[in-house]
């Protein structure tokens, strides 16, 4: 494992479709990052149905309530899908959260998420964002070294809000019991948070002298979306302004909803 450096934002990680992760203008150091309360707890992207209820704790008239999908609809994958890039990330739903009588699906992408990066002068790994220049350039460097390095076997895709790795990796069971044991050691939810998330390391290249890093988040992402109305079988992103109004409602609620052990992840 090795650490991302990143931006402090209270509670879970929200990425604006345009925006991508914006905190003071900045997340996830330029555009895709934010820490999440401790590890193993939820990163949702924003910019971004059954039924069992959980209300947020405040009265207030704009509180979510939280409900878990049905077993029939866990495990099929719903286009996430950018209308401004007419680009889409495959993603299952979590759960339904339902805001001033409107639904907003939270969705967990399909593939792994996973981000290109460099080391800055501080020695800090910076990701760069989705829709910087660089990212233009490196790219395609990046798609083609997996390519080389693992045929069909994984294959690197440029969607909505995050990088997605198509595939199977291979897992080090041993590796993992051993990052367990030091997260049992090192977690505690009081620290303060130090500009630090755990990724994994999954390829490096050179380009323009230059050393890239393919990282895998270890952080389960989210989406958020709402439903299509000309495809109820597809979600359509948060735009910024959407975003803006509604995740601070939708980030409480999903955290409490994810504590009380009702979400689908660790």
């Amino acid at each position: 494992m090795i650490s991302l450096y990143r931006q402090r934002h209270h509670g879970l990680v929200l990425v604006s479709l345009g925006l991508l992760l914006n905190v003071g203008d900045s997340w996830w150091c330029t555009d895709a990052f934010a820490p999440p309360i401790a590890r193993q707890q939820p990163v949702i992207l924003q910019q971004q149905s059954s039924h069992i209820m959980l209300a947020a704790s405040s009265s207030d008239s704009n509180d979510a309530i939280l409900t878990r999908i049905s077993e029939e609809d866990e495990g099929v994958p719903i286009p996430f899908v950018d209308k401004n890039a007419n680009s889409f990330i495959e993603c299952y739903a979590d759960s339904i959260a339902t805001v001033d009588g409107e639904e907003y699906t939270i969705g967990v992408p399909c593939d792994y998420c996973v981000a290109l990066c460099y080391m800055d002068s501080d020695n800090n790994l910076v990701p760069v964002e989705l829709t910087d220049k660089l990212m233009d350039d490196i790219f395609p460097i990046a798609e083609n070294v997996i390519m080389e390095e693992f045929g069909e076997e994984l294959a690197l895709q440029r969607t909505p809000q995050t990088l997605t790795l198509v595939g199977e990796l291979e897992d080090d069971d041993e590796d993992d019991e051993d990052d367990d044991d030091e997260d049992d050691d090192d977690d505690d939810d009081d620290d303060p948070y130090d500009g630090e998330e755990e990724v994994e390391l999954l390829l490096s290249f050179d380009h323009r002298d230059r050393e890239y890093n393919l990282v895998r988040l270890m952080d389960p992402v989210l989406l958020v979306g709402k439903i299509d109305p000309e495809r109820p079988d597809r979600r359509i992103l948060l735009t910024p302004e959407e975003s803006d109004k509604i995740m601070p409602t939708l980030e409480s609620a999903f955290l409490k909803y994810h504590e009380d052990g009702n979400s689908m992840l660790p």
